[in-house]
């Protein structure tokens, strides 16, 4: 990858409001931004989160933000594959991420049935293309647990609307390798979360780290270089990157995320 589109994903913020992260990004120079319909799972005081899916007043300020600053919405969350639910329940959301201007959705599949879970991706992967959105499967998330569970999927939907989404936390800790990534075809590579971690944890509750204490680029075990290095050019590039520890010590987020953009510039 060269000349990587840099944005901030919206679980670095701990429910920061959207029109807030916009502008925060904005200020730091960043092309884009990811949120969540239903707000960030991993808020911590003063904020609130706030949600987009039942909130037009915010949705529209957001949208506003979006257009004003010159940020793009490349990202947005809070879409899940159940095995009771049919896919066109989610056109309400579809529409509000079209309004939005969101290049992708991510949606996770919670549905252990793989050919049923395929059959719905396929179908929300249809009504996304229709609203010109891309529909992303998180690897290593759900019931897409690995990168094999995520390969299987992409060709069982063969949809060019469908794509994955690659979290480095969760892709190196479900045992996939830089290598791996040649098992991919590039089309198939849609979205990029980054953060670094250690390997293997040191934090006990999986969870815990992947919501509240991952590490910038370089305070971890994960070979980032090489990973960029072989991602195709034109995939957003988010950073995912939660730290408590800092927040509680009083450190802002712009200076946060400042200090955590800067180190992954210096990967390229």
């Amino acid at each position: 990858m060269r000349n990587p589109s840099i944005g901030i994903e919206c679980l670095s913020l701990f429910g920061l409001d959207p029109v807030s992260q916009v502008r925060l990004a904005a200020t730091l120079g960043c092309e884009h931004v990811s949120l969540n319909l239903r707000g960030p799972a991993n808020c911590l005081p003063p904020h609130q989160p706030v949600m987009l899916c039942d909130d037009k007043a915010a949705r529209d300020a957001t949208g506003k933000a979006l257009r004003d600053e010159g940020v793009r919405l490349s990202l947005l969350e809070g879409f899940a594959i159940l095995p009771d639910q049919d896919a066109s329940e989610h056109l309400a959301a579809l529409d509000m991420a079209a309004q939005l201007g969101a290049r992708a959705i991510c949606a996770i599949s919670l549905d252990k049935d793989a050919e049923r879970a395929a059959a719905s991706f396929r179908s929300l992967a249809e009504m996304a293309d229709e609203r010109g959105l891309i529909v992303t499967t998180e690897v290593g998330a759900g019931t897409v647990r690995n990168l094999t569970r995520a390969i299987d999927a992409v060709r069982a939907v063969e949809h060019p609307a469908f794509g994955l989404l690659i979290d480095t936390m969760h892709y190196f800790r479900s045992g996939s390798t830089v290598e791996d990534l040649d098992l991919l075809r590039p089309d198939w590579i849609r979205h990029v979360q980054l953060c670094d971690v250690p390997m293997p944890a040191v934090i006990e509750s999986y969870m815990e780290e992947a919501l509240f204490e991952r590490r910038a680029p370089g305070g971890g075990d994960l070979p980032l270089r090489a990973f960029l290095q072989s991602v195709p050019d034109g995939v957003p590039v988010g950073l995912e990157i939660p730290m408590r520890s800092e927040a509680g010590q009083g450190i802002s987020h712009l200076d946060r995320m400042k200090r955590c953009i800067a180190l992954t510039r210096g990967l390229f």
